[in-house]
């Protein structure tokens, strides 16, 4: 057999099938919009920065002592007793992220009626580290990951009595948050997902199966915080350039939230338990919906439309979103894509009431 002739003519069968899977997927369209919403012209405005740094200000911070002994940092906002609040939205961000990163996010959660809760994953942020490297992109186990958020969901969220309670998940946060609904499908009422965490691309997790040791160590390709910023026009991130140095500002700012590159121990861990997500996904009993990337290139978004698939043969209530030009990180895209994701977020949620 001609082994090169054979990997490429499957390597495209594997492209045409994506493609074709993709198809599956509803094109994010613009609804019209009735929220309070920023916009990257308003981030221009000094007035407009300060009342987002000072409301960021007003949240009540606090940590745990999660699995193992690591320290998590979380902070929250709650709607005034006098408003009628629309339910508490709990965040999952995504690996290399901080609660600082997410300001102009929350700040629209909150001016569109919800409270909103969210904590720095072990590991990042300002939680804390499981090795030497503060830099280094480490897990222990990934299974920690939930159970710290479990514990933050019980003794932070849960005590204060919210009617509705939603999920907000990001790329890693995705996983966790999948998992999460696996493990506990009664916390929350629905979860909305953006670029999801469900699968690398191939052949990554076969490679660093064979490559990861004892000891952590930089994944290929990866290297510390401060070597591995892109210039704005290189970055696999956001077509927002405001956005963008805004995300490069809060992390100078805040230099003890930055977070590097991945482990090859961080990215087995993850590998190990994409299987799992999907032989389990019948146990979520929430709707859902997710938002994939036109140009998506941090994970595999393949494995959107064969989650979302898996879901719907289930008869599950879930919707996928194809999101043209949209890059890996939706909450902090350019307006033309930022907004409409929102706002079908925020009717989503609404219509689950």
């Amino acid at each position: 057999m001609n082994f090169k002739k054979y990997f490429l003519s499957t390597l495209l069968l594997l492209t045409l099938l994506s493609a074709c899977s993709e198809k599956q997927f509803e094109q994010l369209h613009v609804d019209s919009n009735n929220y309070k919403i920023t916009t990257e012209k308003s981030l221009t405005d000094n007035l407009t920065i300060e009342k987002i740094d000072s409301f960021y200000n007003t949240g009540v911070e606090g940590t745990f002592v999660g699995k193992k002994n690591i320290e998590i940092y979380y902070k929250y906002f709650l709607q005034n007793s006098n408003t009628e609040e629309k339910g508490a939205i709990l965040i999952s961000d995504g690996r290399t992220e901080a609660v600082v990163k997410y300001k102009e996010a929350i700040f629209d959660l909150f001016m569109n009626g919800y409270s909103v809760y969210i904590h720095d994953h072990r590991g990042q942020g300002f939680s804390g580290r499981m090795i030497s490297d503060s830099d280094m992109g480490f897990v222990d186990e990934f299974q920690n990951y939930i159970d710290d958020m479990k514990q933050f969901y019980n003794s932070i969220l849960v005590p204060n009595n919210h009617k509705n309670k939603y999920l907000l998940a990001h790329s890693m946060g995705g996983a966790i948050g999948v998992i999460y609904l696996e493990q506990h499908p009664n916390d929350f009422k629905a979860a909305a997902f953006s670029s999801p965490m469900l699968g690398f691309s191939f052949p990554t997790c076969v490679v660093v199966g064979m490559l990861s040791g004892e000891e952590p160590e930089y994944a290929r390709g990866n290297t510390n915080y401060e070597n591995g910023i892109e210039p704005f026009l290189e970055n696999t991130l956001t077509n927002s350039e405001i956005r963008y140095n805004r995300m490069l500002e809060v992390f100078e700012k805040y230099p003890k939230a930055k977070l590097g590159g991945a482990s090859y121990q961080w990215v087995s861990k993850s590998c190990n338990v994409f299987d799992d997500i999907f032989d389990n996904c019948e146990k979520i009993r929430i709707p859902l919906i997710l938002f994939s990337g036109g140009e998506e290139e941090i994970v595999d978004p393949s494995a959107h439309n064969k989650f979302i698939e898996k879901l719907i043969d289930n008869g599950h209530n879930a919707k996928g979103y194809f999101v043209a030009g949209a890059k890996h990180e939706l909450f902090i895209e350019k307006d033309a894509i930022r907004k409409p994701v929102l706002v079908k977020i925020f009717n989503f949620y609404s219509s689950v009431n």
